[in-house]
């Protein structure tokens, strides 16, 4: 199916812009009838959105599969994927997942993996997804 990460790249678009309707649909709301949660309470997030596991799944199989041949689609869905992952480590969506060490330690091996194999276009959105997770991270360490 290649409607996929066109469906993926409008919903990091939202992601990046702070949609509070984006958010209100990560966590199976039908809109955003409801107030939005605060800055600070999503900041402070322990659980991840009910469709975090759906979204993240997608995204991990994408860049797992990937290749670092010279396919311009392939580069291009690896891209797509590397920006909604680094909107999908923001504490208001993954809360505290990134406590669970296998899970984290998976992702490291997959973003060693992709520093070692990927083109440096490729690379740029990598770097920019590490330092999104670290600042998660960061925050959590705070609280």
């Amino acid at each position: 199916m290649k409607a996929w990460p066109i469906i993926l790249h409008a919903v990091s678009i939202a992601m990046q812009k702070d949609d509070p309707s984006i958010v209100a649909a990560m966590d199976g709301q039908e809109g955003s009838t409801s107030q939005p949660p605060s800055k600070a309470q999503s900041e402070t997030r322990e659980d991840p959105t009910v469709f975090f596991f759906v979204v993240f799944g997608l995204v991990y199989e994408a860049l797992a599969t990937s290749t670092s041949d010279a396919n311009p689609e392939a580069r291009r869905t690896a891209v797509v994927s590397l920006q909604a992952l680094k909107c999908l480590v923001r504490r208001k969506y993954c809360g505290r997942v990134f406590s669970d060490p296998p899970l984290f330690e998976e992702l490291l091996n997959l973003f060693y993996r992709m520093a070692l194999t990927e083109p440096s276009g490729v690379q740029i959105h990598l770097v920019e997804t590490i330092a999104s997770l670290a600042d998660s991270i960061k925050s959590d360490s705070k609280t």
